[in-house]
């Protein structure tokens, strides 16, 4: 939803699976957006982060915290590389469940 809102109802949005190997998928969402400003990108995924203004807007700063807790807790990653009309935001997961890892279990990693 964050990739449509940047794009104001124009654009492009594009969804891409790989498996760059046999232990690992990737899944990327590019839109065709405005961009995240280079002094937001370190902060996009701190909890309360948002860039959203004014009585219309609303925006928590929560939803992008929680998708890298989901990620992290499968022993996946997920990264973001932004510029002016492209924005691309890339999922990796594992293929199988690490030994002794449950989904379940809050990681400790950041």
């Amino acid at each position: 939803s964050n990739a449509i809102e940047a794009m104001h109802g124009e654009g492009a949005l594009t969804l891409e699976t790989a498996s760059p190997d046999p232990d690992r998928v990737e899944v990327r969402v590019t839109d065709s957006g405005s961009g995240i400003r280079p002094e937001n990108l370190d902060h996009i995924f701190d909890v309360n982060f948002t860039t959203r203004q004014g009585p219309a807007a609303f925006g928590l700063g929560i939803g992008l915290p929680i998708c890298r807790e989901i990620v992290d807790r499968h022993g996946g990653a997920i990264t973001v590389e932004s510029r002016p009309g492209r924005t691309t935001f890339t999922v990796t997961l594992p293929t199988r469940q690490q030994e002794g890892k449950d989904p379940g279990t809050p990681s400790t990693e950041k």
